[in-house]
């Protein structure tokens, strides 16, 4: 397994979020070896793990549950956008705490299944029942939890209020205010469009 390209030759690669790049900043330390299910999350991130001098090995998220490499392998394991691709996010979760070294940590994010957007949609069609392959802040946190992990923290990312109006978003596609980012903190489960978690091997 060897690592991909980080970027395509002519192609511009796709922007990290605001909320991606400080999880990336926070928990990535410079120098790190890392771990990058779904091939198509290396052309987003591979530019900024190689700024910080990250090498970086992309695998198939098809091959999460069963990953290819030894215990203790890789210093961080990122599982970007990818989650409901996942046939068995548990054992995928395991998996991936497997192959980190002690104090290596899990970058997870996923659409917010809870987010006020979806919950209005789900209202307005009488449909109860969130689309598949999200996850709430809970639900994410126990997921990463029963996988193994000691130390986790999840919070609520990229939502904003005017944008994702069904209206006024055709207008305006900013990012929330920093009141709302403030907001979002306190009340992930509600106000983050998508919701991102860290998970550190104790």
């Amino acid at each position: 397994m060897e690592s991909m390209p980080s970027a395509v030759a002519g192609t511009k690669p796709t922007e990290l979020s605001p909320a991606l790049r400080g999880l990336l900043e926070t928990f990535v330390p410079a120098g790190s070896r890392c771990l990058n299910v779904g091939r198509a999350n290396g052309e987003a991130m591979g530019p900024w793990l190689l700024a910080h001098g990250c090498s970086h090995v992309d695998v198939d998220v098809l091959r999460a549950t069963t990953l290819p490499f030894e215990d203790e392998s890789f210093d961080a394991a990122l599982l970007i956008a990818v989650l409901d691709q996942l046939g068995d996010p548990q054992r995928a979760a395991t998996e991936l705490r497997r192959v980190l070294r002690p104090g290596g940590v899990l970058l997870v994010t996923a659409t917010n299944v809870a987010y006020w957007r979806h919950r209005l949609g789900r209202a307005a069609a009488r449909d109860h029942h969130p689309q598949p392959g999200g996850a709430s802040p809970s639900s994410l946190r126990r997921l990463l939890l029963e996988g193994g992990f000691s130390l986790v923290g999840v919070e609520g990312q990229d939502g904003a209020f005017i944008r994702d109006l069904p209206l006024a978003g055709r207008l305006w596609r900013g990012r929330g205010s920093g009141a709302y980012r403030v907001a979002e903190r306190l009340f992930p489960s509600l106000l983050g469009s998508r919701v991102g978690a860290f998970a550190i091997r104790v």
